[in-house]
């Protein structure tokens, strides 16, 4: 028998989630961001293009594509955590992100 790997959206919906826009919007800023960034960088940078965006939802989507191994979260004793992409565009299918 042959196995297939889950594609991005069916492992998402594995887990029992939704690709929300947020989280496409999370999800896309890190895969083109290419330095460590804390959740309160992603929230500023699309605060003005998502303006029902709150920094929970920002936390709560990083800390889900840290879950699928997309993303590291790298604590920090004297400041903010930050998160760092794993993989690059290329690796993901962006047709489904998007």
């Amino acid at each position: 028998m042959e196995h297939h790997p889950l594609s991005f959206t069916q492992q998402v919906k594995h887990l029992g989630k939704r690709l929300t826009i947020q989280r496409r919007a999370v999800l896309l800023y890190m895969l083109h961001t290419l330095t460590a960034t804390t959740a309160k960088d992603v929230y500023h940078a699309l605060k003005n293009d998502m303006p029902n965006i709150t920094l929970s939802t920002v936390y709560t989507s990083l800390r889900f594509f840290v879950k699928l191994g997309i993303l590291e979260e790298q604590a920090h004793r004297d400041a903010p955590n930050q998160f760092v992409c794993l993989v690059t565009a290329d690796t993901l299918d962006l047709r489904e992100v998007m």
